[in-house]
C-alpha cells in the first residue's frame, strides 16, 4: 500500500435546504504516487537577486512587457504570495518526492494572432501574444522564437531537472496540450494547484481537470486573481474566485496545511 498525503480540505456546501452549512471540511488521503503539484504560470523576473533586470521595468508601454503586473495593479501581492505560500509549498512537495509539473504559456506556430483568444489579449492588454510568449530555448520551427521577459522563470522558481514542464497556449492547460497525456502516463489522480491567475488559467485548467475526473485542490493562499484598481488592497476578486472554486469545482487548503501534511 502506497504512502498517503492526508489533508483536511475545505469546500462550500449549499445544503440542507432548511439552512445551508456554508463551509464544510473533508479529510482526504491522497495516494502519494498518484498526486502531482501543478505550478501554473508562475514566471517573471525579479524574485531572486541573481535574476537579470527585466526589460519591462525599463519600458513605459505595455507592448512586450509583463501585463500581469499592470492587470493586478501591484506586484506586492504576487511577491508576497510566491515567497510565503507558493514556494514553501512547492519545496515541501519536492521534499517528499511528489511529482512536480510546471504549466506555462507559450507561442506555438499555429496562427495564434488570427485566433479569437489572441484578439482578446490584444483588446485587454494591448499585447501581441506571439511576442509576449516567445521563448529563446524552443525549437523555432515549432514555436515563435524570441526573448520575451514575460515567460522567463526566476532563479527562485526554476524547474529542477527531474520535474515536468508542459506548454499551453490558452487559459486551460488541457486544451491542445500534452498535460492530460502526461498525467495519465504518470498515473495521476489528484492535482494540488498553485499559481496565476485564479480567474483565468487556474480556473479554466481546474474545470477541464474536473471534467477529466481529476480531483483538484487549490492552495487558497497560493493564487491571485486579476484585480481592478478598487479591489487591489483587499484582493476582492481573488476571494470571489476562490469561493467560486470551492462552490462548484474542488477543494482548498492553505499552503501551511499542505506543508504540514507533507512533513507528517
Amino acid at each position: 500500500m502506497g504512502k498517503k498525503l492526508t489533508v483536511n480540505t475545505r469546500y462550500y456546501r449549499l445544503f440542507p435546504a432548511e439552512g445551508y452549512l456554508g463551509y464544510a471540511f473533508e479529510e482526504y488521503a491522497a495516494d502519494m504516487d498518484r498526486a502531482a503539484f501543478l505550478v501554473v504560470d508562475v514566471y517573471g523576473l525579479g524574485f531572486h537577486p541573481d535574476d537579470p533586470v527585466p526589460s519591462y521595468q525599463q519600458e513605459e508601454h505595455l507592448e512586450g512587457a509583463r501585463p500581469a503586473l499592470a492587470w493586478l495593479g501591484s506586484a506586492d501581492h504576487e511577491d508576497r504570495i510566491v515567497r510565503t505560500a507558493l514556494l514553501p509549498a512547492l519545496n515541501a512537495a519536492r521534499d517528499i518526492g511528489m511529482t512536480i509539473i510546471y504549466l506555462n504559456n507559450s507561442a506555438p506556430k499555429i496562427g495564434l494572432r488570427h485566433s479569437e483568444f489572441s484578439k482578446v489579449l490584444k483588446r485587454q492588454l494591448n499585447t501581441d501574444m506571439e511576442r509576449m510568449f516567445a521563448e529563446d530555448d524552443v525549437d523555432p520551427k515549432e514555436y515563435h522564437y524570441g526573448d520575451s521577459d514575460h515567460v522567463k522563470i526566476s532563479n527562485l522558481l526554476y524547474p529542477r531537472e527531474n520535474e515536468y514542464f508542459v506548454r499551453k497556449h490558452v487559459y486551460s492547460g488541457f486544451f491542445d496540450s500534452r498535460l492530460d497525456t502526461a498525467l495519465r502516463n504518470l498515473g495521476i489522480e489528484t492535482l494540488v494547484c498553485a499559481g496565476l491567475w485564479a480567474n483565468v488559467c487556474m480556473a479554466a485548467t481546474a474545470l477541464d481537470a474536473l471534467y477529466r475526473n481529476y480531483r483538484v485542490i487549490w492552495l487558497r493562499d497560493g493564487t491571485l486573481a486579476g484585480e481592478k484598481p478598487e479591489g487591489v488592497a483587499t484582493l476582492a476578486n481573488t476571494a470571489r474566485w476562490i469561493a467560486w472554486f470551492e462552490d462548484v469545482v474542488g477543494y482548498t487548503v492553505t499552503s501551511g496545511e499542505f506543508a504540514a501534511a507533507c512533513e507528517a
